[in-house]
């Protein structure tokens, strides 16, 4: 697969809707992000 930098944008913008959708609390969707962020050199552009 080759994960591109807006798909991986829009994979972002859609789980942070969903979170706040389901009020996941800020201190659980920062750790999220915080995990998912430095994994993009793993999927994008691989």
């Amino acid at each position: 697969m080759n994960i591109t930098d807006a798909q991986f944008n829009a994979l972002v913008e859609d789980l942070v809707k969903s979170l706040d959708k389901f009020k996941v609390p800020e201190k659980e969707k920062g750790e999220l992000l915080g995990i998912l962020g430095p994994m993009r050199s793993q999927i994008v552009g691989q």
